[in-house]
């Protein structure tokens, strides 16, 4: 079972140096766990994987994860994992993102001014 334990951590160590290579992050071997940390970027093995085996461009990973960053910040739903993305699944456009930013700020906005209304 060690032989498949290092097996498995070398396998991963490749797939994590490509990925770093690929996207000009600092590595160093890793003992694998399932999310690893780029800088200021975490990605799990499987989309460390799924950027290496389906050969993604350079910057999709990066507009992938600002994408999952900002609807998750929404709280929404249905947000793509990081190969349905590569296959070009549906998602929002940036009109609706920013259409509920907008409505997210003007809910918070409207909370702050609650809560001046109950301290008073």
């Amino acid at each position: 079972m060690a032989n498949l334990k290092q097996a498995y951590e070398s396998i991963c160590n490749e797939y994590i140096k490509a990925f770093a290579e690929k996207h000009k992050y600092e590595c160093e071997p890793y003992s694998p766990s399932e999310i690893m940390c780029f800088g200021d970027y975490y990605a799990s093995m499987t989309t460390i994987r799924t950027d290496i085996d389906m050969d993604a461009k350079e910057d999709e990973f990066i507009t992938w994860y600002d994408y999952t960053m900002r609807l998750g910040v929404l709280d929404c739903t249905g947000i793509p994992n990081f190969e349905n993305w590569l296959k070009r699944c549906p998602i929002r456009s940036e009109e609706e993102i920013l259409a509920m930013e907008a409505k997210r700020r003007k809910i918070e906005d409207l909370e702050n001014e609650l809560k001046k209304m109950c301290e008073k």
